[in-house]
């Protein structure tokens, strides 16, 4: 019995797209809206945060993968700069020996030496020149 049944939903779940970071990002969302819902007590924002479940399961749950693929990439592709600044913050706090700055221009994370005042920076990739205080 148990056995037909996780082949079925097995069968099911084939070719379904699953979860990525847009998905996470909704639930997130989902869950800070139903959370500032019950502090508050406004209804309507507890339909908001249940339409966003459901939107998370049928993004999940859909056949239509390059199309939710598109939407992740369109996601990723919108948030880089907030994402690349997060991450050289956390760089940051474990290294003590150097600052991490964006480029302006490919938004690369430059590695610097602190404590050198005003420095001209030549991002590795784009090989753009740029000035920060280290």
């Amino acid at each position: 019995m148990k056995n037909k049944l996780t082949e079925k939903l097995t069968r099911w779940l084939y070719g379904r797209y699953g979860t990525d970071e847009l998905n996470m990002a909704i639930l997130v969302l989902a869950l800070v809206i139903s959370l500032i819902a019950g502090i508050v007590g406004f209804p309507l924002l507890s339909c908001v945060s249940l339409g966003l479940l459901i939107f998370v399961n049928y993004r999940a749950f859909s056949k239509n993968i390059a199309k939710r693929a598109a939407e992740n990439k369109a996601w990723r592709n919108a948030t880089v700069v907030p994402r690349r600044t997060f991450k050289a913050i956390r760089m940051g706090w474990k290294d003590h020996d150097h600052a991490y700055r964006l480029c302006p221009k490919c938004h690369q994370i430059c590695r610097i030496p602190k404590g050198k005042g005003r420095i001209e920076v030549h991002c590795p990739s784009c090989k753009e020149g740029f000035e920060v205080k280290s």
